[in-house]
């Protein structure tokens, strides 16, 4: 099974909660920056500028190592 996480990006000071579901920590990282930064320029967004906000990754799947794949003929 794949490695699946779960992104909860927090803001209370606006008061947003945004959940993803990624495939890597690097991934989530990837969908906060996208989140705060504005479409045109990639700049962070005026209203995030001084607001405090959070990104949180737990697992949800973790991978074993075994893809159920049997060698034998």
């Amino acid at each position: 099974m794949a490695e699946i996480y779960k992104a909860v990006f927090t803001c209370p000071e606006l008061d947003e909660r945004e959940v993803w579901y990624v495939s890597s920590k690097k991934h989530a990282e990837l969908m906060m920056r996208r989140h705060i930064s504005t479409p045109r320029t990639k700049k962070k967004a005026m209203r995030y500028e001084h607001a405090t906000y959070s990104l949180s990754v737990t697992p949800v799947f973790e991978s074993t190592g075994d893809a159920s794949y049997d060698p034998r003929p």
